[in-house]
């Protein structure tokens, strides 16, 4: 199974928080959460390639794992067709099966990606975002072709799309896949969630500062 993570241009990440986080903590705050899921996947035995969507060129640089595929995003299409190409090449390469997961997943630990993949048999796996209905993650089998639809209830679009192709479904609640971070109103609800015994949220803490 490879992984794909899009990752935006860093002078673009972040933007409904610019109320809050000037660009350079948007920055930070970006990097971060991409080390975070890098490292947990990078340490997932399952997981034999990590596809790093982005323009990003010298930051992805700063990477040594053999496990790491730089794949340049197309600046002129969408999010979802990005992902469409993506697939299609990991297809052409001879790849079974695709996770898909957001970086910007603050609650996100390594065992609930390990139960995503231990949740999978065929078909498509997905987790719904709490808040919108967007895709926080998925898996798919690639040899299904399904076309990718992300942003507010692309849960019920993939669904739906699955469905209509008779693809086997499986639909999960993983909290910590579940939240993303997405505006200043999920940043309020992150921070207050912020303990002095939890390392991982007193990060996000300190960049607020």
């Amino acid at each position: 199974m490879w992984a794909v993570i899009p990752i935006n241009s860093f002078l673009k990440t972040m933007t409904r928080l610019s109320k809050i986080l000037d660009q350079n903590k948007r920055i930070e705050l970006t990097k971060m959460m991409a080390d975070r899921m890098i490292n947990y996947l990078t340490n997932i035995p399952e997981i034999e390639k990590i596809v790093l969507l982005t323009n990003e060129s010298k930051w992805v640089k700063t990477y040594h794992n053999n496990k790491i595929i730089h794949r340049k995003d197309k600046t002129s299409i969408d999010l979802k067709e990005n992902i469409n190409l993506t697939a299609d090449w990991l297809y052409q390469q001879g790849v079974k099966q695709m996770l898909y997961v957001s970086i910007d997943l603050p609650f996100a630990e390594k065992n609930d990606l390990i139960e995503l993949l231990n949740q999978h048999t065929k078909g498509l796996t997905i987790v719904e975002a709490k808040k919108d209905g967007g895709t926080n993650a998925l898996i798919i089998d690639l040899s299904y072709s399904m076309r990718f639809q992300f942003g507010k209830h692309s849960f019920e679009k993939h669904i739906r799309t699955a469905e209509s192709l008779g693809i086997q479904t499986n639909e999960l609640q993983i909290e910590g896949l579940s939240f993303d971070l997405d505006d200043v109103d999920d940043w309020k609800d992150l921070i207050d969630r912020n303990s002095e015994s939890d390392l991982v949220l007193n990060q996000f803490y300190e960049i607020q500062k």
